[in-house]
């Protein structure tokens, strides 16, 4: 049994079929969708930048990733299901597979099968992968 799916997403085409597909299953199976947003910060350290500086970096972030939650909730209550967002910071991989599942409780995870930073995916391998071999749950990786 689904009840609540969390979906992942990071602005990428795979990540909008990822919700599209995930109302599909919430009406199937009566479920509650999250729209999650993982944000890495970047590691400048104050002595690299001033603070003005990082914190406008930071601000941008944070808004930018508002902005993409906000347009996938509204594909999702456009089709009357219910929905919450959250703007979650850290390594999308160790985020998605650990903290979404403490404060979430999935019950499926949905996300995009590659996303939007290729430098990540070419150095440190991909979120989804990760999540799938490490999620203490069902993952769903849409094409």
């Amino acid at each position: 049994m689904i009840s609540r799916i969390v979906v992942a997403i990071d602005g990428s085409e795979a990540a909008q079929r990822a919700v599209d597909f995930s109302v599909e299953l919430a009406k199937k199976f009566d479920a509650k969708i999250d729209i999650v947003n993982v944000i890495q910060y970047p590691t400048i350290t104050y002595y690299d930048s001033d603070q003005s500086f990082y914190d406008s970096l930071v601000q941008r972030m944070t808004n930018t990733a508002s902005a993409k939650l906000d347009e996938a909730a509204a594909v999702v209550k456009d089709a009357e299901i219910a929905v919450d967002t959250h703007v979650l910071q850290g390594d999308a991989r160790f985020v998605l597979a650990d903290q979404v599942l403490e404060q979430l409780s999935p019950d499926l995870i949905v996300m995009g099968k590659t996303g939007t930073n290729i430098v990540m995916r070419v150095f440190m391998g991909s979120t989804a992968r990760y999540v799938s071999e490490h999620a203490e749950t069902s993952v769903l990786l849409v094409q």
